[in-house]
């Protein structure tokens, strides 16, 4: 939309910014929806986690392993399907695994995330329950129960079963890591703080919890440090539109309009579809007196749907 009218056209770049400026303050800050970080997806962490978990709990040595027995070697076959995203086949072997050895707590455990990643959540928890009850020191199985309550929306619940994780494996990042998401949840931002520091303090290359850790300082509005944050998490890789978005906004709440423009830009190549990017630039353009800039972008934007 082209606006040829120089009185229309001021009244539109105000009305523009006054939208922009209403819906960037209902956002709350930082892009919510991307607390849970982005650059890891949820089936990588849940197969890396099987991957750590393949003989914990079934006391079984490495020579064993070479030999599996019929119970065994069902589970292999739902893990290669589980790792494929194939959860239905995956559910079948587990289950067949089971009928064969209805004490091997690790098939119920799989099976669990197999439920979970069909997003039938009740099955899920029935199934890390079942696991837990056959062997209480599996901390990958309340991790994964974990998972299902943080996704329900029982924080509470969450955070018990995290806790619990790194009770029995203190070195548990990903434990760290959820908790850290549940307590962000509850607004509890100096608690998941405390969470994404100990994850950073395990493992200093974890750019999901530098980001997850400037989103918590962004909303706690320290802006400073979740700089910092955002900036270390784009340093490690791999990059994300999402991670120039936020670490733009809070260049933005600051009042720095020239690198939250630059950051904007970066995640609009990233993700030419980002509208809350278009009418954020928009915004920063207009503080900075480049209003042709600031009409282009709160126009793509309305394009967009926002």
């Amino acid at each position: 939309m082209i606006i040829k009218s120089a009185t229309n056209r001021v009244i539109f770049i105000i009305v523009a910014a006054l939208i922009s400026l209403i819906s960037f303050a209902g956002c709350g800050g930082p892009a919510q929806e991307q607390a849970v970080s982005d650059n890891v997806s949820q089936e990588q962490v849940i197969s890396d986690n099987v991957a750590q978990q393949q003989v914990v709990g079934e006391n079984t040595s490495q020579e064993q392993t070479v030999s599996l027995s019929p119970a065994q070697e069902k589970l292999a076959k739902g893990d290669s399907y589980l790792e494929s995203g194939d959860w239905d086949r995956a559910i079948v072997e587990y289950t067949n695994a089971i009928a064969i050895d209805p004490k091997l707590a690790s098939a119920y455990n799989r099976r669990g995330f197999a439920y979970y990643l069909k997003s039938d959540y009740v099955k899920a928890i029935s199934e890390f329950t079942a696991a837990i009850g056959i062997n209480p020191n599996d901390a990958g199985s309340y991790w994964g129960r974990g998972l299902v309550h943080l996704d329900n929306g029982d924080y509470d619940k969450a955070v018990g079963d995290f806790t619990r994780a790194i009770d029995l494996e203190p070195k548990y990042t990903d434990a760290y890591s959820y908790r850290g998401k549940a307590y962000h949840k509850q607004s509890e931002f100096a608690s998941a703080i405390a969470d994404y520091t100990k994850v950073i303090e395990i493992d200093q290359k974890n750019a999901s919890a530098y980001y997850d850790r400037g989103l918590a300082y962004s909303y706690m509005r320290d802006y400073s440090n979740a700089i910092s944050d955002y900036t270390r998490a784009i340093e490690i890789g791999p990059q994300s539109a999402v991670v120039y978005y936020n670490r733009g906004l809070t260049y933005q709440l600051k009042g720095d309009y020239n690198n939250a423009v630059s950051d904007y830009t970066k995640s609009i190549e990233m993700n030419p579809k980002y509208a809350t990017a278009y009418r954020n630039r928009g915004h920063a353009y207009l503080e900075l007196g480049q209003y042709d800039k600031a009409e282009s972008d709160f126009n793509k934007a309305k394009e967009l749907g926002f």
